[in-house]
């Protein structure tokens, strides 16, 4: 519960999204199989938020790329060498290019540390492609 209520007030005051919230607090309850807490890292240089997870030394970041008319929502799961360890796209809000949220295609950011120019294409959300690859290497490159 103490999850919750954290998460909630920590991403209401960036997003004021009910929905991004509930999806966030499950994708991360998720990967860790267990409740977590998240602490604002107090940084405003990001498209986004970043938030230390206690307990761990890993950093999640919870983001916003354009896609053709509206954004979408995701989240990067950073360990302390700011590598990337999960990529998921929480709210995808148009009704083509989802493909860019599937697992199979955020695989290639596993592993990730540095700034990646060569992603595979994905026919029919070259936008929500080119948009995400772009914030996340903004996000390796400020950290």
């Amino acid at each position: 519960m103490l999850l919750n209520i954290t998460l909630s007030i920590l991403i209401s005051s960036v997003t004021g999204n009910v929905r991004l919230e509930n999806k966030t607090i499950k994708q991360l309850s998720k990967y860790y199989d267990k409740e977590v807490t998240i602490v604002d890292t107090g940084r405003d240089d990001l498209d986004g938020r970043l938030y230390y997870i206690t307990d761990t030394s890993d950093k999640v970041f919870i983001g916003y790329a354009r896609s053709k008319f509206e954004t979408f929502d995701y989240m990067v799961l950073l360990d302390d060498s700011n590598t990337i360890k999960l990529v998921k796209v929480l709210i995808y809000r148009e009704d083509y290019g989802g493909e860019v949220g599937g697992k199979r295609w955020l695989k290639q950011w596993i592993g990730v540390k540095d700034r990646k120019d060569f992603v595979h294409a994905i026919s029919g959300a070259t936008i929500s492609v080119d948009s995400i690859k772009h914030s996340i290497n903004y996000l390796l490159k400020q950290l």
